[in-house]
């Protein structure tokens, strides 16, 4: 049976030309050359035939990891999607598995290969997953509830309340929540000072000690100007480092690695942000995108939040001024509106060209122009809302909607108002801003497309996934992986419960296993195969585990992975091997304890026909249990024969010199002498000399003339042909007979399989010749043709490498 690795180096040009063709098409490879799109592929298919051959063995997995963590890598800078990048090794698989498709199974790699095959791209895949996401999607949800968090501590900064809350009172909870979110000692923020030279130390939480001051933003060796500077996260990995430029706070107070990024809202310097841990640490990319997104949002909050507190203070101040309140209106992005609930007269404030395209008369000066482009599917509920509080006592509205632009297209925004009374209590003006909240929607609904991304691509690929933090044992796990435990959904994880769940004969080998991989054996790599426990009809399951320790210097802080259910695998490898002992018992019964009885009467009869006193009949008779005794020989051969290719490592050859050609003149006399009536036609060219195993290659010549004569009219001759080439021996037997039926051609050379029922019982095998043939030729690293029809008759071609 073919492996899935003679596929692969038979086809690779094959396999690689079609990858092209098909890859090449997604977006993101329309402008990658041909030489980039192929990239690694044809090293990885030497890999996948490498674990076809030997499993995971050796260097092949190492291999593996490496090119695709260098290809997905690759990718992921490349702009493809997940979806691309996991298609890749979709591809990869239909083009392999379509090589065999169409053949029978016997011609197709066994169902153990196959599986190989298709675990080592789920793995790929995988390393997809990992790569592309980052966060797990607990870590997600862990973002989305900080989030949330953070707009709940500032939602009092934006009410209009009659003691309204400033940003001060705020500020220490909102950068305590981004250092809770980051799971780190200290945060610090400094805010730019209003003549714009000077971050000003604003508020500190955590591990802090003693004060700290005010730092230029020109200074080239501050780590605080370096950050008001840079674009991009900025890490410092030692503090105490004399050269590092840091407050003198930072070092009494332990800290050793810093981590920061800019307050950049509106293509604006607001002020810095920066996080430190005790440890020195090398920041991961998912902290470091959590960051960016925790200040984001933190900016949002400050930059309105200082933007409604000046605009408050100038109305406290100059509440009459129309001046005044303009140029506040202009300081900030939103749309500042005023709505005369006694004219139903609104003006806007210079935002609303900014925000929405309109120019100061285009969208009108009442308030059927505001509600005329709210989104149909909203409008009524906003009008609902917004009149039951002009109507009622409440002095504050909020609503949440969508507002259409001047080109058509719809902005989300948040709008809210306040509403000013008569002295009768009745609503004589309203004011209020509109804020474009489209980005934020945007970036919900990616992280929200990324979870389900993650959810089907784990699904797809019946994945369970784990997060271990080794520091605290506290082990994450989905639902499926839970499931695959035996607990519920609900259920607290730690790594001791996860062991527990273990059978008791793994337990150990794999706690041993985990423990190398947090030591930094095989670069933190941990694959392993084991048993669970779990009450409840399923019981004992077979799991495969795979995953990976991550380091901050010599100690692992993180350790992620994967589950994946192959009971179902195990169970099937588990009746193969029952199946082989049992034909292993079966075929030892029939091949050996046979011997011993034959040898006797083959003994007997030998001793019998030496005896004179024999009459004819007699000697017909004794002749006859010879014959029987030498093909019941032959049978239990060729069984043995049998065993050794089919559960062996094959049937063994010994080379030595040899000439083919006198050879098979020798074997041809042998078949000669048995078929005294039959003409067997031998002709010899070319140079025969060549290392074989002579008694193999005789029993090869013998058993393809028997069969040429078995089965061809007894007056017609069989031919047998040997022709020397450059590097090979050619053996050629023809026969003139019927031919083979074509339903039994895809299956000639398979065991227990016989031609027509037309030659005598005498004759007759038990069906292991031909395979047997097959298979000493394959020893010999040739290969055996066949041909047959009604006009040419059957031919069996025999190739022999001549080493």
């Amino acid at each position: 049976m073919p492996q899935v690795a003679d596929f692969i180096e038979n086809n690779r040009g094959l396999i690689v030309q079609r990858y092209l063709e098909e890859a090449r098409k997604l977006e993101p490879a329309r402008g990658l050359t041909p030489e980039q799109v192929i990239d690694t592929l044809p090293e990885y298919l030497g890999t996948l035939a490498a674990i076809s051959r030997q499993g995971h063995r050796g260097d092949a997995s190492v291999t593996k990891k490496r090119l695709e963590e260098t290809h997905i890598g690759i990718r992921l800078r490349s702009g493809y999607s997940q979806e691309e990048a996991t298609g890749e090794y979709v591809l990869v698989g239909r083009l392999i598995t379509s090589l065999w498709e169409h053949l029978p199974p016997h011609e197709q790699p066994s169902h153990t290969d196959k599986a190989l095959l298709a675990e080592a791209l789920q793995d790929a895949m995988g390393q997809v997953i990992v790569t592309f996401t980052g966060y797990s999607m607990e870590d997600r949800q862990r973002e989305k509830r900080f989030l949330r968090r953070l707009e709940t501590i500032a939602s009092g900064l934006f009410e209009a309340l009659e003691t309204p809350v400033f940003l001060h009172e705020r500020l220490e909870a909102l950068v305590e929540t981004v250092q809770q979110a980051l799971n780190v000692e200290a945060a610090a923020l400094l805010l730019l000072a209003p003549d714009g030279t000077r971050l000003v130390p604003t508020t500190y939480t955590g591990r802090w000690s003693g004060q700290a001051y005010a730092e230029p933003v020109d200074d080239p060796d501050s780590f605080v100007s370096q950050l008001s500077q840079s674009d991009e996260p900025l890490a410092l990995p030692d503090a105490t480092d004399p050269h590092a430029r840091v407050a003198e706070g930072i070092r009494r107070s332990g800290l050793r690695s810093l981590l920061g990024l800019r307050m950049w809202p509106h293509g604006r310097l607001l002020g810095v942000l920066y996080i430190g841990v005790e440890e020195t640490r090398i920041f991961e990319p998912q902290t470091k995108r959590y960051l960016e997104t925790l200040v984001e949002y933190l900016s949002g909050i400050i930059d309105k939040a200082l933007l409604l507190q000046r605009l408050r203070e100038s109305n406290e101040r100059l509440r009459a001024s129309e001046t005044l309140y303009r140029m506040a209106a202009e300081a900030i992005s939103d749309v500042i509106w005023d709505w005369d609930l006694r004219t139903n007269a609104v003006s806007w404030s210079p935002g609303l060209q900014k925000l929405f395209g309109y120019g100061p008369k285009q969208l009108g000066e009442t308030a059927s122009s505001w509600y005329g482009n709210i989104h149909p599917e909203e409008r009524e509920q906003v009008l609902h809302s917004i009149h039951e509080v002009i109507g009622g006592e409440r002095t504050h509205w909020r609503g949440e909607y969508r507002f259409r632009h001047q080109n058509g297209s719809y902005i989300h925004v948040i709008d809210q108002g306040r509403v000013e009374r008569g002295p009768d209590g009745k609503g004589v003006r309203m004011v209020g801003a509109m804020q474009d909240i489209t980005e934020r929607k945007r970036a919900g609904a990616a992280l929200q497309e990324s979870e389900d991304r993650l959810r089907v691509a784990a699904g797809a690929a019946e994945l369970g996934t784990w997060d271990l933090r080794p520091v605290t044992g506290v082990m994450r796990m989905d639902d499926r992986a839970k499931r695959l435990f035996g607990v519920p959904p609900e259920t607290e994880m730690t790594y001791e419960r996860v062991l527990a769940r273990i059978h008791p004969e793994d337990r150990d080998r794999i706690h041993v296993a985990v423990q190398r991989a947090l030591a930094g054996e095989n670069q933190g790599e941990y694959r392993a195969e084991y048993r669970t426990v779990a009450p409840g009809p399923r019981g004992e399951r077979w799991i495969r585990s795979a995953g990976r320790a991550f380091f901050e210097g010599t100690r692992a802080v993180r350790f992620i992975g994967i589950f994946q259910d192959i009971s179902e695998r195990k169970r099937q490898e588990a009746l193969a091997r029952m199946q082989t002992e049992f034909e292993e018992q079966l075929i030892g019964i029939v091949s050996h304890d046979l011997r011993n009885p034959l040898n006797a009467i083959t003994l007997s009869v030998a001793a019998l026909m030496r005896n004179d006193d024999l009459n004819e009949r007699q000697a017909k008779g004794v002749s006859r249990i010879q014959a029987s005794a030498e093909r019941a020989t032959r049978m239990i051969r060729d069984l043995l024969d049998f065993t050794r290719a089919r559960l062996g490592e094959g049937i063994p050859v010994r080379r030595a010199p040899c000439d083919f050609h006198l050879l098979t003149q020798q074997a041809v006399e042998e078949v000669r002498l048995a078929h005294p009536d039959r003409d067997v036609h031998l002709t010899a060219s070319g140079p025969g000399q060549g290392a074989w195993d002579a008694d193999r290659l005789a029993q090869v010549i013998t058993n393809l003339v028997n069969n040429a004569l078995a089965y061809s009219p007894l007056d017609s001759a069989v031919r047998v042909e040997t022709h020397g080439e450059e590097d090979a021996l050619l053996l050629r037997v023809h026969n003139a007979g019927a031919p083979i039926p074509p339903e039994l051609m895809p299956r000639l050379f398979e065991p227990l399989t016989r031609g027509a029922d037309k030659v005598t019982s005498a004759s007759r095998s038990i069906g292991l010749g031909l395979y047997i043939v097959n298979h000493i030729v394959q020893a010999h690293g040739g290969r055996i043709d066949v041909r047959s029809s009604a006009d040419e008759g059957t031919a069996f071609t025999v190739r022999l490498p001549r080493r």
